[in-house]
């Protein structure tokens, strides 16, 4: 779509709010910047990001239920394919009828790290270590129910040892602090973050949670070369408006961030953030792969019996 298609439905008008349900620093704010600037070109109104952070995203989520289209959440596995799904309860309005998913954006690779005074270089080096502290290795994750640490539960229960999900305010960067800082063993934590402390030898990483290795770190194997596949959530981040969003407008949000991740300085954003792009080819689209998945975190939920709040 082009911009001066965009401009003939006269929107935006005004200054319009990226919301972001996590805290600053993270790969969800990176996503959401990045997609803003270039938004911003093809509009002509200003992309302003937002934080607002918390209980489980809801917070973020409640805000856009009723909002026009100057208004925006720019969302992610956690918030828009788990926490409807594990936080039912706690969601005090109709996700399904009220949140129209407009696009995904992008996909974060993400890695199983650890601390760096653990003794183990492979994945199998460190099941063994984990097997002799049984109920003593620490997993750091944004909140209970997130997919880092239902990532390191099924990891676990593959594995044969145990873990203890220890929540962190603050979003990736306070968790990989609690990993340099030993207060945490073990983490599934997106490369982008965790890509200069692994450098810099402050934390190891043990496994890449996608299909294939990945470019910067070519000796780090995947899970399923480790004998785990299956396991390793992807880490993708999207964009969602209030079912109250004209259909036309939804439309032309669409368009446009297509038009916006496929440009040259989006494209080298994501690429050097080691991110692939990924707009839907519809919203329609992007809402049928969201049914599929919350469908698999029913029987995720189901099969690891894990608390449905």
């Amino acid at each position: 779509m082009k911009a001066r298609s965009v401009q003939q439905h006269e929107y935006p008008t005004k200054p319009v709010r990226l919301l972001v349900p996590f805290p600053t620093g993270g790969s969800t704010e990176f996503t959401a910047l990045t997609l803003g600037a270039q938004l911003q070109k093809l509009l002509a109104q200003p992309f302003v990001v937002e934080n607002k952070v918390g209980d489980v995203g809801i917070v973020a989520l409640r805000e856009i239920v009723d909002a026009d289209g100057y208004t925006l959440l720019v969302g992610s596995v956690n918030t828009n394919s788990i926490a409807p799904v594990l936080f039912k309860r706690k969601i005090d309005f109709d996700y399904d009828s009220k949140i129209v998913p407009v696009s995904r954006l992008a996909e974060f690779p993400s890695m199983l790290v650890i601390r760096a005074s653990v003794p183990a270089a492979t994945v199998q080096e460190f099941i063994a270590y984990a097997r002799e502290r049984w109920g003593k290795i620490r997993n750091g994750t944004d909140w209970i129910g997130s997919y880092p640490d239902i990532d390191a539960l099924m990891m676990a229960q593959a594995g044969g040892f145990d873990v203890v999900n220890i929540a962190r305010e603050g979003g990736a960067d306070a968790l990989l602090a609690a990993l340099i800082a030993n207060d945490i063993d073990m983490l599934f934590l997106n490369a982008r973050t965790a890509g200069r402390a692994i450098r810099a030898g402050a934390i190891k990483a043990l496994a890449v949670t996608g299909p294939d290795r990945l470019a910067a770190f070519p000796n780090v194997p995947t899970m399923e070369e480790c004998g785990f596949k299956g396991i390793g959530t992807s880490h993708w981040h999207g964009l969602f408006v209030s079912s109250a969003v004209p259909a036309d407008i939804v439309r032309l949000l669409h368009g446009a961030v297509c038009q916006a991740l496929q440009t040259e300085e989006a494209q080298a954003a994501f690429g050097n953030a080691g991110a692939r792009v990924v707009p839907s080819a519809s919203p329609e689209q992007f809402a049928g792969e969201i049914r599929a998945e919350m469908a698999q975190w029913r029987k995720v939920a189901e099969r690891m019996a894990l608390p449905v709040a």
